[in-house]
């Protein structure tokens, strides 16, 4: 029996994440692995705390318009042994708008809400 507790299959994406204030201005950034509809996974040296709720905004691709939603820190992870000090966060999109919800549909046309 697997831990597989995943919603939603995954694609592979590196891109820029950028963690916004309030006004909208980039403060820390981050690389993500993946991204599926329900969220994404980034690396980070600093990980977040379980439950922290953040805005976030990343590109699809390089000219793609920029996403931007909220989103929650539901899983910490140590990355593998050769990578000392690295750790990942999995974030869940909050409020991920319908035209972006959209848009990440056709990033790859095997992610459906079915």
């Amino acid at each position: 029996m697997s831990d597989e507790r995943r919603i939603f299959p995954r694609k592979t994406l590196r891109t820029q994440v950028v963690l916004e204030d309030e006004l909208g201005e980039g403060f820390i950034y981050f690389y993500t692995t993946d991204v599926s509809l329900g969220g994404l996974f980034m690396e980070s040296e600093i990980p977040l705390k379980l439950g922290t709720k953040i805005f976030l905004s990343f590109r699809l691709t390089e000219n793609s318009e920029k996403i931007r939603t909220t989103g929650e820190v539901m899983r910490l992870e140590k990355l593998a042994p050769t990578f000392p000090g690295i750790s990942g966060m999995g974030i869940r999109f909050i409020d991920l708008p319908d035209e972006d919800l959209e848009a990440i549909k056709q990033f790859d046309g095997t992610l459906s809400t079915d």
